[in-house]
């Protein structure tokens, strides 16, 4: 009986905790789907990309083309927004090196930032050929920046790298439920963020990545209709579009005079 009623006040304080979360900001429930996915459902912290994510090879067969208009949008590097600049969370994982992490985003669950796609149509239009994407963007580390360990909290996707421009010289990599990943470019890469990760670029150049979530499809069945609903509270959260008014980059990326 005493496990029994332990059992049900648990119960009760996850249903009340969610109930809370609904009225404050429903997107945060996403924490609380993915704490019970980890008890009911576990998957290595590198995922086999054939088996996930098929559609990866259209992004990876015309990296290069990515690559020439990431050159583009470079250009004017200080004009992108640092990751926490967009979104404050992201300040504890952020701000604690002088070295920027600037991201350009194109879509974040599902929302296209628009004015971002118009400045790079032909990796837009690839984007779009691949709708389990459900955030994209253009991740730019600067030289020496080390992003601390830390744990994604929306289990419902996995996380893609495709990489655009690795430094030549130095370690740039990544380590992700104690697995170590080296990027190399023209390579891509599909791993769970729910592991604590932490990043390294050790080096004095920039280090860019074509990074995406993927919407997963292989969680147990009972699971995917409550991934779908979770997702859509994050879809349609205000702090998404709040995050989405900051990611615009205010400047036109003009072609220089020939």
């Amino acid at each position: 009986m005493l496990i029994l009623e332990i059992i049900g006040i648990v119960l009760l304080a996850f249903l009340v905790l969610n109930v809370i979360l609904y009225f404050v900001e429903p997107s945060l429930i996403a924490i609380t789907f993915s704490l019970v996915l980890r008890l009911f459902f576990r998957n290595p912290p590198m995922v086999d990309m054939e088996k996930h994510f098929k559609a990866h090879q259209i992004l990876k067969d015309n990296w290069k083309v990515i690559q020439e208009e990431l050159l583009e949008v470079l250009r004017d590097e200080k004009s992108i927004p640092k990751f926490h600049e967009v979104d404050k969370i992201q300040r504890f994982i952020n701000d604690g090196d002088k070295s920027p992490w600037r991201v350009f985003m194109f879509k974040a669950y599902d929302n296209w930032q628009e004015k971002n796609c118009e400045k790079a149509p032909k990796t837009t239009a690839l984007l779009k050929q691949v709708p389990e994407i459900t955030t994209a963007m253009f991740s730019i580390l600067g030289p020496q920046k080390h992003i601390p360990p830390h744990n994604g909290f929306y289990k419902g996707v996995y996380r893609y790298h495709l990489a655009l421009i690795i430094p030549k010289e130095g370690e740039c990599y990544i380590v992700n439920g104690g697995q170590r990943y080296d990027w190399k470019e023209g390579e891509d890469v599909l791993f769970d963020d729910t592991y604590k990760h932490a990043v390294w670029n050790a080096t004095d150049e920039t280090r860019v990545v074509l990074f995406c979530d993927v919407f997963r499809t292989d969680l147990p069945k009972i699971f995917q209709p409550v991934n779908r609903w979770v997702y859509g509270l994050r879809e349609k959260s205000q702090r998404l579009q709040s995050v989405l008014k900051k990611a615009e980059v205010q400047v036109d990326l003009k072609p220089q005079a020939g």
